[in-house]
Parts: structure tokens; sequence; C-alpha cells
């Protein structure tokens, strides 16, 4: 962490040189601002509808949900001079903490010493999508949200740290290439409107290389993450006490430690964009050595028209989780109660192990009608199937619910606007 400190002085210092500069030139400030007002309804009696797993609330059974897409988001620019910047950024919406530090999404001073690099430290935006940027700004998407198979379950929005970033002109083209460092946390809920959560503490490193030229759009991006703590999960004490009755208990226990652990992600995408007719699509990688993260694969494609102020559009997504789900089978031929209850744990286990497995498809159309100027209303229909041991994108009504396949029909509406 050497390294780290000493950029952090160089940086403040550079700062500080370059504020007292700007008191003798004119400091100019940018508020600005976006929204969303959304209503979503899903059909399926078992499973909720949630943007992503962060989400607590969400819409089941035909239930009409305001909170799933809705936010208010308000930014402030201060340019100080050429060189220096300062950007907050904060998000009102639905979510497990609603304290000011999570409702913070940037926080970030930006250096420019030379044109074509930046230099950023603060609480910055996780730049691993297409959509990182304004992935909260239902304005900015074609759609009403990112497609959830690729978006839904990596849910982390921001994290504290320093990056990075160079700008190539090359011919018509523009190549961005980017290197992050920090940390961040997450909290999870773990049933509908439940009180106990779970939280997951990150750090890591990554880099972005962006190329753009006319119509055209490249990215990939990677990311190292380390998870940096165990959460308290009954099932581990449970496990390590029957070790005796049942050997193999002890090495299930070791499942859900995630201490640690590390998560390396691969993302590609690529646009395009003629101002008629659009397409984008994107396809993650997501491998980790902790078991209940499990191994994954993501793709969409989407396409579509504009038509005048009007918008045409269809999405088709997946996500696969890349090994099969673990069997847990406990011992026989002890007397009752005990093999009842060894059964049980047996149960619990094998869906606590498989809990973090997503395994869907899903095929969308929808509709956008930019009725005035930075106001759009959206209107989006969408089919989801959902296999046995993949639905983790989901809260489930029932925590004991057979796993079974499922299908939900979800229908949105949302008015999106910048002020």
């Amino acid at each position: 962490m050497g390294w780290y400190r000493n950029f952090l002085t160089g940086f403040s210092l550079a700062l500080t040189c370059d504020v007292a500069l700007a008191d003798e030139q004119h400091i100019t400030n940018r508020f600005s601002g976006f929204a969303t007002i959304g209503a979503v309804t899903n059909d399926n009696p078992d499973l909720v509808f949630r943007r992503d797993i962060s989400q607590r609330n969400g819409s089941i059974d035909g239930d009409v949900d305001w909170r799933t897409d809705s936010l208010l988001g308000l930014q402030l620019q201060t340019q100080w001079s050429y060189q220096f910047e300062t950007t907050a950024q904060l998000v009102l919406k639905d979510r497990i903490d609603n304290t000011l530090n999570e409702s913070v999404e940037w926080a970030f001073a930006r250096y420019r010493p030379v044109d074509g690099l930046d230099l950023r430290v603060g609480r910055l935006g996780s730049d691993i999508f297409m959509l990182s940027d304004y992935r909260q700004v239902g304005y900015a998407l074609p759609w009403i949200r990112p497609p959830e198979d690729t978006y839904g379950k990596i849910s982390f929005y921001h994290f504290d740290g320093v990056d990075t970033n160079k700008r190539f002109n090359i011919g018509d083209g523009t190549l961005n290439i980017k290197a992050f460092y920090g940390k961040s946390d997450q909290e999870y809920p773990v049933g509908i409107e439940e009180s106990d959560n779970y939280r997951l503490s990150f750090k890591g490193f990554g880099t972005s290389i962006n190329w753009e030229k006319n119509e055209w759009k490249l990215r990939y991006s990677y990311a190292d993450v380390e998870i940096r703590n165990n959460n308290d999960n009954l099932l581990v004490p449970a496990l390590n006490s029957v070790s005796m009755l049942w050997p193999q208990a002890a090495e299930l226990a070791k499942d859900f430690y995630t201490k640690s652990k590390y998560i390396k992600y691969h993302e590609l995408g690529l646009g395009y964009d003629n101002n008629s007719w659009w397409i984008q699509t994107e396809v993650t990688l997501l491998n980790s050595d902790a078991k209940v993260v499990s191994n994954s694969h993501t793709a969409y494609l989407s396409f579509g028209k504009r038509i005048d102020a009007f918008t045409l559009y269809t999405i088709a997504g997946f996500t696969r989780t890349n090994e099969d789900a673990t069997n847990v089978i406990a011992p026989s031929g002890y007397p009752e109660p005990i093999e009842q209850q060894l059964q049980a744990l047996a149960y619990g286990t094998e869906l606590g192990i498989n809990g973090g497995r997503a395994d869907q498809h899903s095929y969308c159309v929808g509709a956008r009608w930019d009725f005035t100027s930075k106001m759009a209303l959206k209107l989006q229909v969408q089919r989801f199937y959902i296999d046995k041991y993949g639905d983790s994108l989901w809260l489930k009504s029932d925590n004991t619910l057979t796993p079974k396949d499922r299908t939900a029909n979800v229908v949105s509406v949302s008015w999106d606007l910048l002020f």
C-alpha cells in the first residue's frame, strides 16, 4: 500500500497548488439532476422481481411496485481551474441502507496535469459495464433499466479509491485506457422485508479499454477482486456441530466461507448507432473461488429503431452458471429424531450453497417516446424463464419453496427526465 499513500500525497500537493491558482480565476459550478418515476408488475406468485440483487423490495403476484425503478439524482460539478474539478452525486432510491454515506454515489476530485490524462481520487463509479457512468440515469438509457440478466447480479455502483484515464486520438477514433484500484462493500437482503441482511466487503483493481469511432463503440473491462470478510451463517456452526455424525459436514461448512476468496471478471461490449438504427451487446464472464458466488457468464443483445420521437426496441439475454448444482445428501441409518434433523440440515445446506446460482433467459419488447426535450415515456414487456436452482436474481416469497423451473411476465412503465 506504500505506492497508494505516495500517490495520494503527490496528488494532494498538486491539487493544493492548483486550487491556490484558482483563487484568482473564475470558478464555475454546474448543477444538474435526473429522475425516474417507474412502476412495474410481475405475475409470478413465488418470486419477487427486482432491478438487481441489492434491492429488498419489488413486484410479486401482480402487485404494482413503484420502488424498483423510481429514483432522484442530484449532481454538482465545480470547475476550479482547467486542471482541477470536483464532482459530487447523490442518488435517492429504495435501498437497504439509506444513510447519506450509501446515497453518495460520486464524490471525487479530478486533476488533469496534461491534455488527455485524468487522475481521480475519492468515491468513483464502478467502470465495469458499457453503461457504468449512467447506469441509473433512466433518460440516458434506451430501455427502462439495464438488462437484468447481465446487470442484475453485479450490483455495486461505486468504490472508494483512485483511477487514471489516458485518452489517445487515433485518426477519426478515440481510445481511452483506464486503470483503477479501490474498496467497496455491498449489503444484500436474505428475504422479503426481513431485517437480516448480509454484507460483502471487496477490494480490487482493474482496467477498462474503450474505443469509439463514428457510429461504433467497442470496450473491454477486467477486474480482480478479493472478498475481505465472512458473514455469519447459522448453517456453519450447525454443520460443524454434527461432523462426528456426518464427516462431510465440516467440508460443506467451508463452502460458506468468503474471506480471502477472489473473483475475476471480464466484460466485452459492442455498440453501433447511426441515429436511426442502433444495436448493443455485452458478454461477461465471472470466475470465483467462493462457492456461494457462482462462476457464471452472461450476455444480452438489443437493437432498436428510431422513428421521429419514437423508439422501438427489443432485448434478448441470459445468465448461466458454469458448474452443476451441488447435491447434499445426509447420512442415513440414525435413529429419530437425529436422522430427520440431519435431512433438514442437508436440505438447508443445499439451498444455501446453490443460493448464488443464476440460470435464466429472457425476451423483451419496448417503446420509448421522447415527447419533449429531456423527458421520455417508456413501456416495456418482458418474459423470463428461470431454471431450477437458478433464481438468485429474484427474492423468494418463501425460502422453503421447492426448486423448480418457473416463468414470469414483467410489465414496466416509466417517466424519465433530466434537469
